[in-house]
């Protein structure tokens, strides 16, 4: 049930002075940033046609606070903002919600909320 490695997929940053890049004629990057320890499971399903799957991601505060340090980020909530998604089992999945939780003043569990891949069950 846990103990499995979530990927934080992020853009890397636009390179400045580069006329290619500033008119969007250069494939954009990505940083793979590996989250454990995680744990992984489905949300109840909707019962709703054509609905995609959910899922819940729970990740280590400590994996989550070493990755603020080394991209010198102020907040959790502006890591996952820029995020492009989570790759679970190679699938890229958005992160739709993000919430953390605590004890005595200090998160030990981040809790995330990703939408699955369209018509696809893992």
């Amino acid at each position: 049930m846990g103990g499995m490695t979530v990927i934080l997929r992020l853009p890397t940053p636009a390179q400045a002075g580069v006329d290619g890049e500033q008119l969007g004629q250069t494939t954009p990057a990505y940083e793979d940033i590996p989250l454990s320890p995680a744990v992984f499971r489905r949300l109840r399903p909707e019962m709703r046609e054509g609905g995609v799957d959910r899922y819940e991601v729970l990740i280590s505060a400590s994996s989550i606070c070493t990755q603020l340090g080394l991209l010198q980020l102020g907040s959790t909530s502006q890591l996952f903002a820029m995020a492009a998604g989570l790759l679970v089992a190679g699938e890229l999945m958005p992160i739709e919600a993000a919430a953390e939780a605590e004890a005595f003043g200090q998160p030990y569990l981040y809790r995330l909320i990703v939408r699955g891949p369209q018509g696809q069950m893992l």
